[in-house]
C-alpha cells in the first residue's frame, strides 16, 4: 500500500538515525532543533517532519483497507506528506549543500524525498479516483463497510475539536507574526524555506515551514469539525498529533536547559512559549481521545434485501393501504 511505503521510508531514516546516534535519545534533540550539539555525530537525516509523517501514514496504512473514510485519510496522509516533504527537493538542492554532494546520503535523501512526494501525490490521486457514491461498492457487488458514509462525529466531539484546535491554530499564527516582527522578512525567509543555519539536517524541515504547515492543517481541521464534514477525523487526528508532538519538543527542550526552575523570573515571552507548549499537549491529546471514539453513522432509510429500515437492516415495514371493505 502507498501509506505504508511512505511510512516504510521514513521509519527507515529514523532507525538509521538512532543506530549511527551515540545515544538514541540524541536523536530526539536533533529533531528539538539541537542537531549541533553533538560534535562528533555523524550528518543527520531525519527531521521533526519524519516521525509525523510516519506516525500519519502508518496509521492509514493500518486502518484504510476497512475504514468507510478511507479516502478521507488518504487525502489527509498524502497532504501531509506532499507539504512536509517537499520542501526537502529545494533545500537539497541549494548550493549551500554543496559540501555534502560527494556523500551518498545525499543522493540517498534526494532520492528519497523525490519518491516520498510522488508517493504522497499518488495518495491523493488514488483517494480521487477511488471516490464512489455512497452506498455503492461498483460492479454489481454489494456494498461493504468501506463503501458506507463514514461515521459523523457527535455534536460534542465536533466541537471540542473545533475550540481545540482552532486555538491551535490561531497561537502558531500568533507565534508566526511575532518571529517576523522580532527578526523580519530575511531571517523568517531563511528559517520559513531552508539554510545553512535553519536546517540540521539532510532532511530536516525548516521550524517557520513545518509551524505555518500545522497551523493550516490544524485550521482546515478545526473548520471541518465545525461542519461536522467526512473528513473531519482524520484531519483532526493528524492534526491533533501533529500539536502533541511539537508541544512534545518544546517542553523537552525547556526541561533540558532548567527553563521551569526560573519561570517566574523569566521574560513574558519565555512564559508564553512555555504556556503554548503546555497547550499544544493537552489539547493534541485531548483530539486524539476524543476523535479515536466511534461516530455516529447517519440514520437512513432506503430499500434493502433484508427489508425496509436502513441500509441493510430492518425496521418498521412501509405503510399500506388497508384490504377492501375495512
Amino acid at each position: 500500500m502507498i501509506s505504508a511505503l511512505i511510512a516504510l521510508i521514513s521509519l527507515g531514516w529514523i532507525i538509521r538515525d538512532l543506530v549511527t546516534a551515540e545515544e538514541p535519545g540524541h536523536v530526539w534533540w536533533s529533531w528539538a532543533g539541537l542537531p549541533r550539539l553533538f560534535e562528533n555525530q555523524d550528518i543527520w537525516v531525519t527531521g521533526l517532519a519524519d516521525p509525523v509523517i510516519a506516525l500519519v501514514c502508518g496509521a492509514v496504512a493500518v486502518t484504510a483497507m476497512r475504514s468507510p473514510s478511507a479516502a478521507s485519510s488518504l487525502v489527509a496522509a498524502g497532504a501531509v506528506t506532499v507539504v512536509l516533504r517537499g520542501i526537502n527537493l529545494w533545500i537539497l538542492t541549494e548550493g549551500w549543500l554543496g559540501h555534502y554532494d560527494d556523500l551518498d546520503v545525499h543522493f540517498q535523501a534526494l532520492l528519497s524525498a523525490g519518491v516520498t512526494v510522488g508517493l504522497g501525490g499518488a495518495l491523493l490521486l488514488t483517494a480521487a479516483a477511488g471516490r464512489r457514491p455512497v452506498g455503492h461498492s461498483g460492479y454489481g457487488y454489494p456494498p461493504t463497510a468501506a463503501d458506507e458514509e463514514p461515521p459523523r462525529l457527535t455534536t460534542g466531539a465536533a466541537a471540542t475539536a473545533f475550540v481545540l484546535l482552532g486555538a491551535v491554530a490561531a497561537i502558531w499564527v500568533a507565534w508566526e507574526v511575532d518571529f517576523f516582527q522580532e527578526y523580519g522578512w530575511k531571517a523568517y525567509r531563511t528559517y520559513l524555506t531552508g539554510g545553512e543555519q535553519a536546517v540540521g539536517s539532510m532532511l530536516g524541515t525548516p521550524v517557520r515551514w513545518a509551524a505555518v504547515a500545522f497551523a493550516v492543517l490544524a485550521l482546515v481541521a478545526a473548520v471541518a469539525a465545525l461542519n461536522r464534514a467526512v473528513f473531519s477525523r482524520p484531519l483532526g487526528l493528524a492534526a491533533g498529533s501533529a500539536a502533541l508532538f511539537w508541544g512534545a519538543l518544546s517542553i523537552s527542550l525547556a526541561i533540558k536547559y532548567d527553563t521551569f526552575d526560573k519561570v517566574m523570573d523569566a521574560p513574558l515571552r519565555t512564559q508564553l512559549s512555555l504556556l503554548s507548549s503546555g497547550f499544544f499537549v493537552l489539547a493534541g491529546a485531548i483530539v486524539l481521545a476524543v476523535l479515536a471514539r466511534p461516530g455516529r453513522r447517519p440514520y437512513q432509510y432506503q430499500d434493502s434485501p433484508q427489508g425496509w429500515g436502513p441500509a441493510g437492516g430492518y425496521g418498521p415495514p412501509p405503510p399500506s393501504h388497508p384490504p377492501p371493505g375495512w
